[in-house]
């Protein structure tokens, strides 16, 4: 069994300790104009996409992203579908951007360039290289300033499994039986026959 550090309680709410500590500056917080958020289902590529758009915002200073870990680096929320803010709040921002994990896959460099120009950056074919080459799943999960082998192993035992698996989009084909990819192949045609999304998505 794993030893979790005890919960405090926040207005009622049970939190873990670095979370309740750092309540008081969640509720001041105030965005500035040129932040950026990145929105993810989780083990979707949230750390990938991060890395990214930190090594595209730290430009030629190669060094800039090696400052710490990424999640020191790129603040993190994380929300549960009971505690996600109210539609006044989630549905009135108006500037996304959408790139599918598989077109990261499939063409890293194009989905590194759309971001960039999102974002209202420009890259050389330099930069555009190198960037490609060190948020490679490759070299991320080597890395350990991607990798979260630097957390503690009392919040992320890595001997059970590493947080960087396989980076491959639809292995979860083979943790089905034959019957249940069948079952879960009908229900997504039937659900995106009315959608693009089926033309961009590979499963």
């Amino acid at each position: 069994m794993v030893n979790r550090p005890p919960a405090k309680i926040v207005r009622g709410m049970p939190m873990l300790g670095p979370f309740a500590e750092n309540w008081e500056n969640v509720e001041k917080f105030q965005a500035r104009p040129d932040d950026i958020l990145i929105a993810t289902y989780p083990k979707s590529g949230t750390t990938w996409i991060s890395e990214i758009v930190d090594r595209i915002l730290s430009g030629e200073d190669t060094d800039r992203s090696q400052r710490g870990a990424i999640y020191e680096r790129v603040p993190f929320l994380e929300f549960a579908v009971p505690n996600m803010p109210t539609a006044s709040i989630a549905y009135r921002v108006t500037f996304y951007v959408k790139v599918t994990w598989v077109l990261f896959g499939q063409d890293p460099k194009a989905a590194i360039r759309e971001v960039a120009r999102y974002i209202g950056k420009d890259l050389s074919e330099d930069l555009l290289e190198n960037i490609t080459q060190q948020t490679s799943f490759d070299a991320m999960k080597k890395n350990e300033k991607t990798n979260y082998t630097t957390v503690p192993s009392s919040m992320l035992d890595h001997s059970v499994s590493p947080f960087m698996r396989k980076g491959i989009c639809g292995d979860w084909k083979n943790q089905f039986t034959v019957a249940q990819n069948e079952r879960f192949d009908e229900h997504y045609k039937r659900e995106m026959s009315n959608t693009d999304l089926s033309k961009r998505f590979l499963f």
